[in-house]
């Protein structure tokens, strides 16, 4: 996909690859959701499913920060703790602890001992970012390049059929486009008494239709950061709900560190 989708790097970039981030979880879910969260800040991530294996990964892989993952899990050992600890030297204020309500004791003096940022598992979305960009040395670390899609179909803008007025129909299609690349949008607005929004959407390659988008990082971005975050399925397909918001845009990571932009119309 790189080479297909060479778009130019914008100058806020400098050339610089993106920031490295090791991630440290036994959970799927704890690491497909870090691994998008960083990628839609414009990281590059480096996965381990386990405190050993990332012990062996920071010596090849040589990374910016650590995220670790202790809820719940066999970092909380002795055997874990003391992995969780060599890498805390090395990375030397370099790494933040995701925990959750009854962390082991033994991760929480792990935190006091070397100071280390901590995040709640229920706040990934909300202080990730913050607080990874406020480390020491990596403020200029995490650049990613954005190719904005251009709108070629918008369902509000066609004339409604006989005797169906706009404001009946039940939802608006917004087609866009970014070199092959089709992002095809469904939004069904609130309805009485909600604020909230369905988004149903399918990433497509007009020039391979039979191509497979599948395992394609997708962030729903609003003007505080990210709402939600999620992947396509095997046919490129993704599906957000969320509250009413102004400004809201999609992006979808479509190569490393390579995203298209989509700004969603206005439904309020």
């Amino acid at each position: 996909m790189r080479e297909k989708y060479s778009f130019p790097v914008s100058p806020e970039c400098g050339g610089r690859g993106p920031g490295r981030v090791l991630v440290i979880a036994e959970d799927p879910w704890a690491r497909d959701t870090i691994r998008v969260l960083l990628g839609s800040m414009g990281c590059h991530c480096v996965m381990a499913s386990s405190v050993e294996q990332a012990r062996a990964k920071l010596g090849q892989e040589d990374p910016d920060a650590a995220i670790a993952d202790t809820h719940r899990t066999t970092a909380a050992t002795s055997p874990g703790l003391s992995g969780l600890e060599e890498i805390c030297l090395r990375l030397r204020g370099r790494i933040i602890i995701v925990t959750g309500e009854g962390h082991d004791p033994e991760v929480a003096a792990l935190i006091q001992k070397y100071c280390l940022p901590q995040i709640w598992r229920e706040r990934l979305l909300q202080d990730l970012w913050s607080t990874l960009s406020s480390l020491p040395k990596l403020s200029s670390a995490f650049r990613r390049v954005i190719h904005s899609a251009r709108l070629i179909f918008d369902s509000f803008l066609q004339p409604a059929p006989a005797g169906i007025r706009t404001s009946q129909l039940a939802g608006r299609q917004v087609i866009y486009q970014a070199e092959d690349l089709m992002v095809d949008l469904f939004l069904e607005p609130p309805q009485t008494d909600s604020r909230r929004i369905s988004l149903v959407g399918q990433l497509l390659d007009s020039a391979k239709p039979e191509r497979r988008l599948n395992i394609l990082s997708v962030a729903l971005q609003g003007p505080k950061g990210p709402i939600a975050i999620g992947s396509t399925n095997k046919f490129g397909e993704f599906h957000f709900d969320f509250d009413l918001e102004q400004n809201v845009k999609l992006e979808i990571e479509t190569a490393a560190n390579l995203w298209i932009s989509v700004p969603l119309p206005c439904l309020g």
